[in-house]
């Protein structure tokens, strides 16, 4: 009889608990901002930097710095420690100005920071491997975010809006990783002639602005390997998305 009666208790309160946690609220997806809703604040952030050599270009012949001028951190850990010395290269300081710009977005829109598919630092790990083209796909940026449902792929260069990522490949064979800002055109022609970026390099002592020439020569920027990237998702209202 007491064995009996202890067992509906127990069942009442494991039906007490489990109508209490069905109405607790659930945590809200993450969401995507809409398509070119992050370019602002991209460009925002990277204006933030200094261009006075505070923060020179350092590529590490080893080791497994990131990159990046500051400790990044996501989910409460501590992802990416910084540079001893603020020292970049381009992909990590790209990734980073990338993390920060929606970490600001996220906070705008009073919504958890998490990148929608990437719920850990062991993902977002894989996701900035990706991101730095280390398993050797030449579209870096513009391949993470399209793979990851975070970003568009910009197919007309004439498109291509400040605040956009992108991976540029010279004849030589050697590349960079940049934020867009503008194109230069012949005057006459309207014809693009060169990019102008932001981004990380000796010959602007580390972060900085330059234009370079697209074109035939062997230092010149081969057309056919300019790899656009935006932030965001098409969304018919122009508001945010909640990821899938």
């Amino acid at each position: 009889m007491r064995f009996s009666q202890a067992l509906r208790a127990s069942l009442s309160l494991l039906a007490l608990a489990g109508s209490l946690l069905a109405q607790q609220p659930s945590k809200p997806a993450p969401r995507v901002p809409a398509l070119g809703a992050l370019n602002a604040r991209i460009v925002e952030v990277l204006r933030g930097y200094p261009t006075d050599g505070t923060h020179t270009y350092h590529w590490p012949k080893s080791g497994s710095w990131g990159g990046n001028t500051k400790d990044l951190h996501y989910g409460g850990e501590l992802f990416s420690a910084g540079d001893l010395q603020k020292r970049c290269y381009c992909c990590g300081l790209t990734f980073e100005v990338f993390l920060e710009a929606y970490r600001a977005w996220c906070s705008a829109e009073k919504c958890a920071f998490e990148l929608p598919s990437i719920p850990d630092v062991a993902a977002l790990k894989a996701f900035r491997q990706r991101w730095f083209g280390a398993g050797g796909e030449k579209k870096t940026m513009q391949d993470a975010l399209v793979t990851a449902k975070l970003g568009t792929a910009i197919a007309k260069l004439d498109d291509a809006e400040p605040g956009d990522f992108v991976q540029l490949w010279r004849n030589d064979g050697s590349g960079h990783a940049v934020i867009f800002l503008g194109w230069e055109r012949d005057p006459k022609t309207k014809a693009i002639t060169a990019l102008r970026y932001w981004s990380t390099q000796k010959s602007t002592n580390g972060i900085g602005e330059r234009t370079e020439k697209i074109g035939v020569g062997k230092k010149d920027i081969d057309r056919a390997q300019l790899y656009v990237a935006r932030v965001g998702v098409p969304a018919a209202s122009g508001k945010s998305t909640p990821g899938k």
